[in-house]
């Protein structure tokens, strides 16, 4: 069954294994506001997580090259995280509809952005081992934290 995120046939980059595997991820109890926090807390990235989660549970390599690939790296400081401050920024409640706009968009943007990962993931070697934890670690330096979101990813 993992291996059927890695080959799922009409893969393109805005729909992809990743992006539906990192769908699934995030809606499991307890995942999206344990993201959020490493996220707050420890500047951890919630898409390269996401994507090691999915390397790992498709059995392949994952490397801070890939994760740090320069078309991603660029996609998130130029669109990615302008996005997240403007909605940060924007009060809910005085300005909801802009808001919902710009929530739209960063969440159009992390798909982008997850098709940019998944684009240099796919085709990486088999892994060895399981990458869980030494994954995480390259983008959280909490193994106590990476642990706990390894638990919860599964389903």
């Amino acid at each position: 069954m993992a291996a059927q995120f890695a080959t799922e046939a009409g893969d393109e980059p805005m729909n992809n294994a990743l992006w539906r595997y990192a769908l699934q991820v995030y809606s499991r109890p307890g995942v999206e506001s344990f993201l959020l926090r490493l996220q707050d807390e420890f500047h951890a990235d919630i898409l390269q997580i996401l994507a090691v989660l999915w390397a790992n549970e498709t059995a392949l390599r994952i490397s801070e090259e890939a994760l740090n690939a320069p078309d991603y790296v660029a996609w998130r400081e130029s669109m990615i995280q302008p996005l997240r401050d403007r909605r940060r920024a924007c009060q809910r409640g005085e300005h909801g509809d802009l808001y919902e706009l710009l929530k739209k968009a960063e969440l159009e943007a992390e798909r982008y952005g997850l098709g940019l990962l998944w684009t240099v993931l796919k085709d990486s070697p088999a892994a060895s081992e399981n990458c869980g934890i030494q994954g995480l670690m390259l983008i959280c330096n909490s193994e106590k934290e990476c642990r706990e979101l390894l638990q919860l990813a599964q389903p």
